[in-house]
């Protein structure tokens, strides 16, 4: 009978121990999944980035839509890149909208890598001012491939791992053209893996132009991207993406060789980094994924941005905007995972909203995703409106919707983050 009793405490000890550490607060098991579609349009598509009429005439390596579903009880977050210049927010919308129909509580954080070797998805680059270089076919294209590659992730997503590093990279071909001093250097890897420890995926924070090639190619191609991919997939197995940061005002490799075969090195050479980065990397605590995103307006007080919405290059509604302004509307999104904090701008913020992004958070790891959820062109300090001498503050300028837009910016990111909702 003692026997008996023993047992009995025994194993109602342990019932009460299993019970606990299923309902311990904080504690959610992550499930992940990651592929990619090749997304290479066919020759004669204008490209973007430099200047009008400059159309695909072949191919040097194939641009990736890539993406990573992370998922736990209570939430589904779509992490995608694209090998663009830089998708627009009512696109972003169209496709956020098209993969809910499967799951009415997917999030999705969109990012593009921004080489100026791939097509015209803006519209800015056709063949003159007068007229839109966008393909309704190619973002037709796009819809088709976000919706195929979430299908898929869905279907195959399993228990994971993760784990985190971050430094400041020593990549010395990666300058700002227009504040030599100001840079943001912080490289951060997330590493995901099923329970035998084989990697599924790993998320790449860095930030730097993929504008190696120049105005005089013609062919699609990622830029140093391309190598990071290609570099990364031979160091080992799964799904490798590249997450740009912030790369305003005016962050490019260092000018000078523009071949192809540079732009390899280049991206060879930061993926020795990160994949050195990877025995270091801690493993992360389980816990729940927070995901929060905050719209906002931007004043729009660029006519040549007004001129190409009139002409319908640039295809995107205005709002009242800040005191009855005419505006455009954007989003900025948040995402948690464990000792991980990402927070994204919609378009290539100078680095110093980059740190003034980084002091706002808390984890011991962070990202800022830059060209993440719109592409708005170039958000600048207010500086670069009044003092004419920074390096290249008349064009950088004339690719930004106004002076005020950081500071939106700004004020957005911290709305979104007091927003307990």
């Amino acid at each position: 009978m003692k026997i008996y009793d023993g047992l009995s405490k025994t194993l109602t000890a342990c019932v009460l121990l299993c019970f606990l550490a299923w309902t311990e607060p904080g504690v959610a098991e992550i499930r992940a999944a990651a592929g990619h579609r090749i997304v290479t349009p066919e020759l004669g598509v204008y490209m973007a980035g430099y200047g009008h009429n400059r159309k695909a005439e072949g191919v040097l390596d194939p641009l990736f839509l890539k993406g990573v579903l992370l998922a736990d009880e209570a939430t589904s977050v779509l992490i995608l890149t694209l090998d663009s210049i830089g998708l627009t927010r009512p696109e972003i919308r169209f496709i956020t909208q098209q993969l809910q129909v499967a799951d009415p509580k997917l999030r999705v954080l969109f990012s593009s890598t921004h080489t100026h070797a791939g097509p015209d998805v803006v519209g800015l680059w056709g063949p003159s001012i007068w007229s839109s270089g966008a393909d309704p076919d190619y973002v037709a294209l796009l819809v088709a491939s976000a919706v195929d590659l979430h299908n898929s992730l869905r279907t195959a997503l399993q228990p994971a791992h993760l784990s985190i590093g971050s430094k400041q990279h020593t990549q010395q071909w990666v300058e700002n053209v227009s504040e030599p001093d100001l840079l943001d250097a912080t490289l951060t890897v997330l590493r995901v893996a099923n329970p035998a420890g084989e990697t599924l995926a790993t998320l790449t924070n860095f930030a730097c132009h993929p504008t190696v090639l120049g105005p005089e190619n013609t062919h699609l191609s990622a830029d140093y991207v391309a190598g990071f991919y290609a570099a990364m997939s031979r160091h080992g197995d799964g799904e490798h993406l590249f997450l740009q940061g912030a790369i305003g005002g005016w962050v490019q490799p260092l000018q000078g060789d523009r071949s192809y075969e540079r732009a390899q090195q280049l991206g060879i050479q930061l993926a020795q980094e990160v994949t050195g980065m990877v025995p270091q990397m801690k493993a992360m605590q389980d816990s729940p994924l927070v995901f929060k995103e905050q719209e906002f307006d931007v004043p729009l007080d660029n006519w040549g941005f007004r001129l190409m919405l009139a002409l319908g290059n640039l295809d995107r509604n205005l709002y009242g905007g800040w005191l009855g302004m005419e505006a455009m509307r954007t989003a900025t999104a948040y995402l948690k995972i464990g000792e991980l904090e990402m927070v994204s701008h919609p378009g290539e913020t100078s680095p110093y909203f980059s740190h003034a992004s980084r002091a706002l958070l808390q984890a011991e790891h962070t990202m800022v995703l830059g060209l993440t959820q719109d592409a708005l062109g170039y958000i600048l300090k207010e500086a670069y409106f009044s003092d004419p001498d920074i390096p290249h503050a008349s064009y950088l300028t004339s690719v930004s919707a106004g002076e005020q837009t950081g500071q939106r910016l700004m004020q957005a990111i911290r709305d979104n983050l007091a927003n307990n909702n």
